[in-house]
């Protein structure tokens, strides 16, 4: 049995410059998710690989200026959706034809960011911004025995 612990850091006030080149950064992951989502449930592909093989080329031309990864980070995000969505609709608890985007979480994989000392380095469409952290006790605590959670798709099933 593994037992794993989830930390949530807040940030500094942000600069304007850089809280609006996040805004600009989930602006685009979010039209790269909603340009996805149609196409994996009318396909029923539940399956993060396949997802990117197929939308890899399409993704890239949308946002050239995007890291490569986050190509890689919004087929993950899709699929889940899509799973969710499909098991409600086997079940007859959809009435639309795919899922809604009402919020966004940015997956960030291992190339798309570095934890720091007290701050995170995220890989951005204007390179790399760093955002200082507001670290707490369990941070200090903990900090030098994290390891950085490896999510996969194909094991949440």
């Amino acid at each position: 049995m593994i037992i794993k612990r989830t930390v949530v850091l807040k940030s500094e006030k942000l600069p304007k410059k850089v809280f609006k080149i996040f805004v600009e950064l989930e602006g685009m992951y979010r039209e790269m998710l909603i340009q996805l989502l149609p196409y994996a449930v009318e396909d029923e592909v539940t399956s993060y690989v396949m997802l990117r093989v197929r939308n890899y080329d399409f993704l890239r031309g949308l946002y050239p200026q995007l890291p490569s990864h986050y190509s890689y980070t919004v087929c993950q995000d899709a699929v889940e959706r899509v799973k969710g969505f499909l098991r409600k609709k086997r079940r007859g608890l959809v009435r639309k034809d795919y899922p809604e985007v009402r919020n966004i979480s940015i997956w960030l994989d291992e190339k798309l960011f570095r934890l720091g000392y007290a701050f995170i380095r995220i890989a951005t469409h204007k390179g790399w911004v760093e955002v200082p952290l507001e670290p707490h006790k369990h941070y200090w605590r903990y900090r030098n025995s994290w390891e950085v959670a490896r999510y996969h798709a194909e094991d949440k099933a």
